[in-house]
This record gives structure tokens, C-alpha cells and sequence, in this order.
């Protein structure tokens, strides 16, 4: 039984006590002799999945679990009642909470096209800090569901650019790095004084054609603001900044100021970031230290302070600091 399954049941059997437990003015149960075999059985049964459940990740909230279970059997109490009920609901959250995160693994496990035996090693190497070990096994699964895709439909997975929005999450991809590799304006024109004028109010700005080390392809990433297309266009429209694109390597991140709900922009500030950085940039962050970057990323050293406010520009890092 999934956790959060569990939960409910244990919502439900603790529906089924308080029902069978009424009492009349003498003191006696009024409930029938089957709802209480079957309310005692329900809370028996929900004690032992329970502690079972959270034994290795809460322990001592299992161990007081059951010691106030067995407690409560032979002493009742008002303080043992409402401490017996206090933990309960902590035990109804915490399992509830392990159910979400199941259902975010799950999820994941299914998007990485990975077997419960290569997830299982996949827990366990993170577990050992070992992400290198977690990105091959991760990648090998991505091989082997692209080949399968390829023998089905004779197209090249390679060939097919996700979308940042789309097929990616924006969550995804919050303060990792990308290497620019073209630019497409989707017809959004700037005139003479300076405004931008989209071709659509339903679709970005343009889009950046990016890769980078987190990812085994190439996307589309949407420019949805127009300070962000206004930055693109200071490099791209400049040819001895355009030329250096081909030469080096043009880098944004996408970090909103403030995150909201799926990684979107939570305020109205720009949420891109670019740099010009010497080529061979990119490559030498992502492996440093043992690959630290693709789980804790930290793109100030490529493109410098996050600046939401005031002047922002394309900063060029000619010696970053990895």
C-alpha cells in the first residue's frame, strides 16, 4: 500500500473508533459488536503498517507510536487521549508528506525511463553522494529509450528539440547554464524608439536555441520578457559581439528573482542572465569538483551577480572563476 493510501485508511480507521467508542448515559457501548471487532482489527492493522513505514525514516516517532498504542490498550486517560491523538495526526502528515514525495519519484522514474532496479541504485548512489555514478545510470537509460524510440517511429530523438515550458520543465532548468547557439526572434520587432512589438500576446518574444551538460539534447528556450529579448538583441545585433558567439561561448541562466509555482517567475523582473565567457567555459564548470555543479549550481561564477534592477547587461567574464 502506497503512504498516502495509508494515510487515508488511517483517517478512516480512526473514523471507525470514534464510532464504535459512543457510549450511553450508564457508561455502555451503543455501537455494535461488529463495528468494534472491525474497528479494532482496522486499528491494528493501521498501527503495524504504519510504524512499519516510518521506521527507518522517523524512528522515533514509530517507536512512540506504538509504545502510546499499547498504552492506550490498557490505560485511558484525557492527557493519554489527546497526546494519543496529536501524534496520530503528526503520523497522518508524515505519511502523507511520503506519499508525495513517492508520487515526485515516481514521476521521475518514469520521465528518466529508468527499471525500478536502476531507480533503486539510483537512491542509493545519491544516498553515497556518488553523482557521477547517478548521471550514468540516468543517461544509459536515456540511450536505451531513445534507441527503442527511433526502432519504433525511424526518427532520430536527437533531431527533436524540446521546449523549455513544454516538454521541460521550467523547475528544470532554475540556475543551471547554457550555451547559446542561435537566436530566433519569432518576427518580434524593436522600432525606432527602442519598443518592442511581439508578434503575438500569446507567444514569447523569440527563442534561444541552447544546450548544456544537464541535458542530452538541444532546446528552445522561450524569451518571456522583453528586457530578456532586448539583451539577446544587444549581442546578436552587435557583429563584433555576434562574431564572438561563434569564437567563445554566450551562457545564460534562467533565475527568476522571485521562484513561483513550477519554477515561473513569481515577479515581473527579467529573468534571464547572460555572459560571454572564453569557449571550453561551460564544460570545465559542469566538471569541476567532481561534477558539484549539477546538483548544487552556482552560475554567479559564469555570469556574475543576478541583477533584476537599474542597468542590466550581457556581462563578458574573460577568467571565471570555477
Amino acid at each position: 500500500m502506497k503512504s498516502k493510501h495509508l494515510a487515508i485508511f488511517g483517517v478512516i480507521t480512526w473514523i471507525l473508533s470514534v464510532a464504535s467508542s459512543a457510549e450511553d448515559l450508564a457508561g455502555n457501548y451503543t455501537a455494535p459488536t461488529v463495528l468494534i471487532a472491525v474497528s479494532a482489527l482496522a486499528t491494528l492493522v493501521f498501527t503495524i503498517m504504519a510504524v512499519t513505514r516510518l521506521w527507518k525514516p522517523q524512528k522515533v516517532t514509530a517507536i512512540l507510536f506504538l509504545v502510546l498504542s499499547l498504552v492506550s490498550l490498557v490505560y485511558v486517560s484525557s492527557p493519554i487521549k489527546i497526546i494519543d491523538f496529536i501524534l496520530f495526526i503528526w503520523v497522518i502528515s508524515l505519511l502523507w508528506a511520503m506519499g508525495k514525495h513517492e508520487g515526485l519519484a515516481k514521476k521521475l522514474q518514469k520521465d528518466s525511463g529508468l527499471t525500478d532496479e536502476e531507480f533503486s541504485a539510483v537512491i542509493e548512489e545519491k544516498k553515497k553522494g556518488n553523482d557521477k555514478a547517478v548521471e550514468q545510470i540516468i543517461t544509459s537509460a536515456q540511450e536505451r529509450a531513445k534507441t527503442k524510440y527511433k526502432e519504433a517511429t525511424g526518427v532520430d530523438p536527437k533531431s527533436i528539440v524540446p521546449e523549455i515550458g513544454k516538454e521541460i520543465l521550467w523547475a528544470d532548468i532554475v540556475n543551471h547554464t547554457f550555451r547559446i547557439l542561435d537566436f530566433d526572434r519569432n518576427e518580434t520587432m524593436i522600432d525606432e524608439n527602442n519598443q518592442v512589438k511581439a508578434k503575438s500576446k500569446f507567444q514569447p518574444y523569440g527563442y534561444l536555441l541552447a544546450e548544456s551538460p544537464i541535458l542530452n539534447n538541444r532546446v528552445k528556450l522561450p524569451i518571456i520578457h522583453r528586457d530578456d529579448f532586448l539583451l539577446a538583441t544587444s549581442v546578436f545585433d552587435e557583429p563584433k559581439l555576434a562574431s564572438l558567439v561563434e569564437d567563445e561561448e554566450l551562457l545564460v541562466v534562467y533565475s527568476p528573482k522571485h521562484l513561483g509555482p513550477k519554477g515561473l517567475s513569481g515577479s515581473p523582473h527579467h529573468v534571464l542572465h547572460y555572459a560571454l565567457v572564453p569557449n571550453g567555459t561551460l564544460d570545465s564548470y559542469y566538471s569541476a569538483n567532481n561534477d558539484i555543479h549539477f546538483s548544487k549550481p552556482e552560475p554567479q561564477k559564469l555570469v556574475g551577480p543576478f541583477i533584476y534592477q537599474g542597468e542590466i547587461k550581457v556581462q563578458i567574464n574573460l577568467e571565471p572563476k570555477l
